[in-house]
């Protein structure tokens, strides 16, 4: 049988989603990429908690059906190859119709996350308004996807991708327990007679129009200013002793920028590669990492870039270097 290792994979992790309850009857939608022009994806109004082989239709990078299949491939087909064509690296696609996770956001628009794991893997998640049984307008579902692994479908579920199944599917769970926390914590304080207020996202205000080249010498010279001038970075560096050398390289064109960090001050900064921890990524990820599109936290954990050095040393400096990304935002790039 063609590609037998790989359906056997979507039944694995289809099961896996059902006995969760991620799924349930004929709801949601798995899909692998095999090549560069051939997908797996399950058919359309199959039982994902009992799929079978025949339930796994080929099609190529257009959504044509490859010799030899007869059933029809799933409705959400065109959200699945959107994504494969828009994200090279991205092997897995999931949609799942995850209970906690629609009724929460049928509520609410944002989401508290309570633990620090899930922050660091989900940050914050777009919700992304459906107005239809599938997905017709796709491009803001891609762009969601570009800049975070998992997104929610407003009264449609959760479509999580990844490099592997395991990656899409363990954001799935994450959302799924940090929304039952959420509808938790919410149901007791209105039974404590408490006012629930919904989390409003932080809207910040553009105190600069200036934009810098990224990675330049202005570039990094500005947020070495702006972290040597902010008390709250400098008072939060020397609280948790902020004491490295920390580099930003961009992986097309070798370009570096590093900062050297004295409890929290940086004492000097320049373009030598040679640092205690660097950020490695593509220019595209690295500028919307510099311009909040993406955390840089979410961007490591998920694979956008790439990290050399002990970051869970790095996790004790998190609530200096959260307030030093902030500051990123006040020197855009280009």
């Amino acid at each position: 049988m063609k590609c037998e290792r790989e359906k056997k994979e979507i039944i694995y992790w289809a099961n896996i989603l059902y006995q969760k309850g991620l799924i349930t009857a004929r709801s949601g939608n798995l899909s692998c990429r095999i090549g560069p022009n051939h997908i797996l994806i399950t058919r359309h109004d199959c039982y994902l908690g009992h799929l079978t082989y025949d339930d796994i239709v080929s099609v190529d990078i257009d959504g044509n059906l490859i010799a030899g299949n007869e059933s029809a491939p799933s409705s959400e087909k065109d959200l699945h190859l959107a994504v494969y064509r828009s994200l090279p690296d991205i092997q897995t696609v999931v949609h799942s119709h995850s209970p906690c996770t629609t009724a929460f956001f049928h509520y609410f628009d944002t989401l508290d996350i309570f633990s620090f794991e899930a922050k660091f893997y989900l940050g914050n998640v777009r919700v992304i308004p459906q107005n239809t049984p599938t997905v017709t307008d796709i491009q803001p579902v891609v762009a969601a996807l570009e800049a975070n692994n998992i997104t929610v479908l407003r009264y449609h579920g959760v479509v999580a991708i990844g490099k592997e199944f395991k990656e899409a599917v363990s954001l799935l769970e994450l959302i799924e327990e940090q929304t039952k926390v959420n509808l938790i914590t919410k149901s007791q304080a209105v039974s404590a007679g408490l006012h629930v207020q919904e989390t409003q996202p932080i809207l910040h205000a553009q105190r600069v129009s200036k934009t810098y080249k990224m990675l330049s010498a202005a570039h990094r010279g500005r947020l070495t200013e702006l972290v040597n001038n902010d008390e709250q970075a400098q008072a939060l560096g020397k609280q948790y002793g902020l004491t490295c050398t920390l580099a930003v390289k961009n992986q097309d064109t070798d370009e570096v920028m590093r900062f050297c960090y004295e409890q929290g001050r940086i004492v000097r900064d320049d373009d030598c590669d040679d640092a205690e921890f660097v950020i490695i990524g593509k220019p595209e990820v690295l500028k919307k990492v510099f311009n909040k599109e993406i955390d840089p936290f979410v961007a490591s954990t998920q694979g956008k870039v790439k990290t050399k050095g002990d970051f869970a040393k790095m996790s004790r400096w998190y609530p200096v270097m959260v307030r030093t990304f902030k500051l990123w935002e006040e020197a855009p790039v280009e």
